[in-house]
C-alpha cells in the first residue's frame, strides 16, 4: 500500500469518526472549560488570600506598636507637667535636661506615627476627637466649642487612640437652669 493510500484510509477513518466524536469532543471541551475556571478562581482566591493575611499582619503589626507607644504617652504627660512645675530657681541644666528628655521622648513618638493634637480654642466639639471633661458656662465661646485643652490626643494614621481632653462652652443661662434644678 502506498502512502499516498494509508492517508486516503486515514482521513476517510476520521471522516467516519467525527460525527461520533464530535459529542464526545465536545464534552471534553466542556470540563475543559470548567477546569480552566476553575483553576482561575482558585488562583484569584490565592491572590485575594495573600492579600488579606498581609493587610492583617500589618495591622497587627501597626497595632502592636500603637499599643507600645500609647505607654510612653503618660511619661510624656507627667514630664510635660514637671515642665510646668519647674521652680524659678531651679538650676538652668536642670530644667534644659528635663525639655531634652521631653523632645526626645515626643519624637520618638512621632516617628513611629503617633502625633499629638490639641484642639485650638472655638473649634467645635467632636465626640470622636474630643473627650469633654467638664462645661464651662461663657459668652465669650460659641456653645459647644472647646473653650481649652486640659489634655493632648494622640492619633496614629488610620485612628484615635487617646482623644483629647477639653472644656466645652455652655450658654451662662443653661448653666444657672441646670444650677437651680432644671426650674
Amino acid at each position: 500500500m502506498s502512502q499516498e493510500e494509508q492517508q486516503q484510509q486515514t482521513e476517510g477513518q476520521a471522516a467516519n469518526e467525527t460525527p461520533q466524536a464530535g459529542p464526545e469532543l465536545e464534552e471534553a471541551r466542556r470540563e475543559r472549560d470548567q477546569f480552566r475556571a476553575m483553576a482561575q478562581r482558585a488562583q484569584a482566591d490565592l491572590i485575594n488570600y495573600r492579600r488579606r493575611t498581609d493587610e492583617e499582619r500589618q495591622q497587627l503589626s501597626r497595632n502592636a506598636t500603637n499599643q507600645m507607644l500609647m505607654r510612653f504617652v503618660p511619661v510624656v504627660d507627667d514630664l510635660q507637667r514637671a515642665v510646668g512645675a519647674l521652680p524659678a530657681d531651679a538650676p538652668e541644666s536642670w530644667r534644659q535636661g528635663v525639655m531634652l528628655i521631653l523632645r526626645h521622648l515626643q519624637q520618638l513618638i512621632e516617628n513611629e506615627g503617633l502625633v499629638a493634637y490639641n484642639p485650638e480654642p472655638g473649634a467645635s466639639f467632636d465626640p470622636v476627637l474630643h473627650e469633654a471633661v467638664y462645661f464651662q458656662p461663657t459668652t465669650e465661646h460659641e456653645p459647644g466649642t472647646v473653650v481649652t485643652s486640659v489634655r493632648a490626643g494622640y492619633r496614629s494614621s488610620d485612628r484615635i487612640l487617646r482623644p483629647a481632653q477639653v472644656v466645652v462652652a455652655q450658654p451662662k443661662d443653661e448653666a444657672a437652669r441646670s444650677a437651680s434644678g432644671g426650674q
